[in-house]
């Protein structure tokens, strides 16, 4: 269904990303390295569960948002250890594989195989420490040989990958240039919503020795235009039986901007509000619950910041300027709300919230987002640490 808000896994649900499904499976069977990236919300996720949902692939998925943590700088690594073995649990349960990887796996932690089967965390936990980053390396060795054994390609997805960067105590770099030159039938795939933090990270990786020269492709997801969006709510809507008024779409297309999660959350909301009897759907009130959840999330990134009130100042003052204007013009508001900020400070923090992906930036001009739920969450997140910090 067009409308299920979960991540999609079948191509059939996934509605006009043919060309992304295409370009990473192509890059899959070829084994060239992978980076899927866009806005959040604009349905990452869902082309590359619809891309390695195939029968001749075995995927091993690390959600790192699972990690996150916006008031930490840094990660343990047995945070990252235990994501990565509890996602190697999963696919070990998915793809009946066993044998030499469990054994290898149970040895290096030293714990009976059942544990690491049952994964077992009161067993396991206090060993995680035990695991190097050969040991990651020489795991995924297994995981490879095990692909090829069966004639499949391993795919590894890192979603979210820039939380790699915080991970104290593991060489990524080493790590993959060993996948990168031993492992024959792997292939990886990193994801981001945070899109300059990324690049930076990858960037970081295709220079730093010893995984120089190596090329990761990226493929961008783009929002939908508005012919698209439009489409999009209609078939949506056939599919659930519900009938929509030409004035209800118009006022969605204007409100959501083309964010196929926001379009997804509203044709879902709406559609059960009117099968369950509701004549007259108050679309502000679908509205505010996708506001409320930017809410929090911009909330939670700025009070793990080192200077909240500078960020909801620089915020608010886009928001005073009428949604967009230079480093040198929000610098002047912020001057006014919080006193005299000098402008480099303001540019870093500028730049900061754009490789977040909270802002936009075209030439030397910052904006805010243009759907709603992004802006006014933006702007209320301000506002809630401003009243909290002054």
């Amino acid at each position: 269904m067009l409308f299920d808000v979960r991540p999609k896994e079948d191509r059939k649900d996934l509605y006009d990303r043919d060309k992304e499904v295409d370009e990473i499976k192509e890059s899959i069977d070829r084994k060239v390295w992978i980076a899927v990236y866009g806005m959040r919300r604009v349905g990452k996720t869902s082309v590359v569960n619809v891309a390695v949902n195939e029968s001749r692939y075995i995927v091993i998925k690390l959600n790192l948002m699972r990690i996150y943590d916006p008031k930490k700088k840094k990660y343990p690594k047995t945070s990252f250890v235990s994501l990565f073995l509890e996602s190697i649990n999963e696919a070990v349960k998915k793809y009946t594989l066993g044998g030499r990887l469990i054994r290898f796996v149970s040895n290096v932690l030293g714990i009976d195989e059942n544990s690491f089967i049952d994964f077992n965390l009161v067993k396991i936990r206090p060993r995680l420490k035990k695991f190097r980053g050969e040991d990651v390396s020489s795991t995924i060795r297994e995981l490879d040989l095990l692909a090829g054994d069966n004639k499949r390609t391993l795919v590894l997805i890192f979603d979210e990958a820039q939380e790699l960067m915080k991970v104290n105590g593991i060489n990524f770099s080493s790590v993959f240039h060993d996948i990168y030159d031993y492992c024959k039938n792997t292939t990886v795939i990193f994801t981001g919503s945070s899109v300059g933090i990324l690049e930076n990270m990858l960037k970081d990786l295709e220079y730093e020795k010893p995984f120089f020269g190596r090329f990761i492709r990226r493929i961008k997801i783009e929002r939908f235009n508005e012919q698209l969006s439009r489409d999009f709510l209609l078939k949506g809507f056939a599919e659930e039986g519900v009938t929509v008024q030409e004035d209800v779409i118009n006022d969605a297309l204007r409100r959501f901007d083309g964010i196929p999660g926001w379009l997804t959350f509203f044709g879902s909301e709406y559609s059960f509000r009117i099968r369950h009897g509701e004549k007259q759907v108050n679309v502000d009130d679908i509205e505010k619950m996708t506001v409320e959840e930017v809410r929090k999330e911009v909330k939670d990134f700025i009070l793990g910041t080192q200077s909240p009130e500078r960020y909801s100042a620089a915020i608010l003052a886009l928001d005073r300027l009428g949604g967009k204007g230079s480093a040198a013009d929000v610098t002047k508001v912020v001057s006014s709300i919080l006193g005299n900020v000098p402008e480099p400070r303001i540019y870093e923090i500028l730049n900061r919230l754009v490789n977040m992906g909270f802002i936009e930036k075209e030439n030397e001009e910052y904006s805010l987002p243009k759907d709603e739920p992004d802006r006014k969450g933006l702007v209320l997140a301000a506002k809630d640490v401003m009243s909290l910090v002054t």
